[in-house]
């Protein structure tokens, strides 16, 4: 119920300012745009073992509206709402029967772990654009909050199931930097995508973070 308030409420704040349409004079005017990535996952561990599949990747897309901060537009404040879904791929195992336990599968790098994510982006916004420019140069960075929903396991051998062990929520931070529609794009996890509760066989506390390498293209 929570996620779904928070989705709805995050649509309504942001429809709301969508109303407004720019002076044709006015020097001040919005980038609003679309935002379509595509990125490489690295995933960073707290213990030894890990060897991670070259398919792990994450997607993200979404919307995002532009407060301009100052009269040039050069410099702006950006909310925004988008849906990203994560695919992990390594020899990390998780038993069904026991879900707060992971191991390393000796001989397998093919497991798979799948989870969405409604992505809530906060930015500063800095370009070389104006009025009439829409080819520019730009750098953007900021914090993504993300809410994580259908968690799922798929073993090499075996069915898929329910991974518990994925917590609820994440925070990140990411920079994007290009020119019009191609862009670089970095982003790091500032908390483990597993909960507290989630433990090695010698009873340690699991950590991964994951930093994401990639491409993001921006469309008005």
């Amino acid at each position: 119920m929570t996620k779904r308030l928070l989705f709805c409420g995050w649509f309504f704040f942001l429809g709301f300012f969508c109303q407004a349409q720019p002076d044709s004079l006015s020097t001040k005017y919005r980038e609003d745009q679309f935002f379509l990535s595509f990125s490489l996952q690295l995933q960073q561990e707290n213990f030894n073992g890990l060897k991670q599949n070259g398919f792990s990747n994450n997607f993200q897309i979404g919307f995002v509206r532009d407060f301009p901060i100052n009269e040039q537009g050069t410099l702006a404040f950006g909310l925004g709402i988008g849906y990203g879904y994560n695919r992990l791929v390594s020899n990390l195992q998780i038993d069904g029967r026991n879900d707060n336990t992971i191991a390393i599968a000796e001989n397998n790098s093919k497991n798979l772990q799948t989870f969405s994510s409604l992505v809530l982006p906060i930015s500063i916004r800095l370009r070389t654009s104006s009025f009439f420019k829409t080819d520019f140069w730009r750098l953007y960075g900021g914090l993504k909050y993300k809410l994580h929903f259908s968690p799922k396991f798929k073993p090499f051998y075996g069915s898929t199931f329910q991974n518990t062990n994925i917590r609820n929520n994440n925070t990140s931070v990411f920079l994007s930097m290009g020119y019009n529609k191609w862009n670089l794009c970095v982003e790091y996890d500032l908390n483990s995508i597993y909960t507290s509760q989630t433990l090695l066989p010698g009873g340690a506390m699991a950590e991964i973070k994951n930093l994401k390498l990639g491409l993001i293209f921006y469309f008005l």
